[in-house]
């Protein structure tokens, strides 16, 4: 039977690197096989071939969710995921905006471009944004989250702001936390907040893993689906356009999508210009918006429900 050992990833680096190590020590010349922990980043954003090449293995097999994952020398099995699974219809009483609010962003694990995000919003936009982030910086096992050196490597502009938010974290809007990642389905994760999307009209997305060449959409990307809600999304270069490939719609009818083509730091950037350009307009004016938008709303709705998505993607090679 082959060896197997399981990464925990971070967006850019394994978590449990050194106990990596010590089981490639130990099976070097076997078969291994690697799990991703049902997730799916970039293996090479991650470190891991780098690390592999130092060692020499009979084979070694690499699961992954991430749907562009490829290698000339490993083998790249991909694992479906189940964050494509939905489970009936959502009440259409959710499928509303009563105009209290324009953004919404309900974030867990505090990474950089999370607590970012939060920060943006908090400081300039408390009063039209319902934003929830995870994370007690009180506690010790919490705190080790908090990516506030990549927060100050990518956008030190942000610090200032999450300075004066970091007294009010954990920031939870939901009663109760039913949803388990990776166990339940997507509809449980909107299930949890349906409530809260009457309020919002938007909602600012951000994926778990923004770096390299991956595509691994999870709840935070279909939830938005599930409440009829359009959605601009944190998420790694071309995030929109691997979604359209599967059939799904955006919105670029409605504003600039031109951050999906960068990488994270400048797509931040790109995402708070949005922001500001949205949050300019009327109420008036994104009533308006809201209705021309319908339609796509509607079919996103249908073709995540009815699991009628394209599943074979092309790779696009920049």
């Amino acid at each position: 039977m082959k060896n197997d050992f399981t990464i925990i990833p971070a967006d850019d680096f394994i978590w449990n690197q050194t106990e990596l190590l010590k089981f490639l020590i130990k099976h070097q010349n076997q078969d291994i096989v690697i799990g991703l922990n049902s997730e799916g980043p970039c293996c090479k954003k991650l470190g891991l071939y780098e690390i592999l090449d130092l060692f020499e293995f009979k084979s070694v097999t690499i699961l992954t969710c991430n749907k562009l994952e490829q290698h000339n020398r490993y083998s790249i099995v991909r694992k479906s995921s189940s964050f494509f699974n939905v489970r009936g219809s959502v009440d259409p009483q959710y499928h509303t905006w009563n105009s209290s609010q324009i953004f919404g962003a309900f974030f867990g694990r505090p990474l950089w471009h999370r607590i970012g995000l939060a920060s943006y919003l908090r400081a300039r936009y408390a009063n039209i944004s319902l934003v929830g982030l995870r994370g007690d910086y009180r506690d010790d096992n919490a705190r080790a989250l908090f990516e506030i050196e990549s927060l100050i490597k990518n956008v030190p502009d942000i610090i200032c702001d999450f300075a004066n938010l970091v007294h009010q974290l954990p920031m939870i809007p939901e009663e109760s936390d039913t949803y388990a990642p990776g166990v339940t389905d997507s509809t449980a994760a909107a299930e949890q907040l349906k409530k809260y999307y009457k309020n919002i009209l938007i909602d600012i997305v951000s994926e778990t893993f923004v770096s390299g060449n991956t595509f691994f959409p999870t709840e935070k990307t279909f939830r938005p689906m599930l409440l009829k809600k359009p959605f601009i999304i944190m998420g790694p270069v071309n995030n929109l356009i691997y979604l359209r490939q599967m059939g799904f719609k955006t919105f670029h009818e409605f504003w600039d999508e031109d951050y999906d083509g960068f990488p994270p730091k400048q797509k931040f950037q790109k995402i708070t210009d949005l922001i500001d350009a949205l949050a300019s307009k009327t109420r008036s004016e994104l009533m308006d918006m809201y209705e021309k938008m319908q339609p796509i709303l509607n079919y996103n709705y249908d073709l995540l429900i009815n699991q009628t998505y394209n599943k074979h993607l092309t790779q696009i090679n920049d």
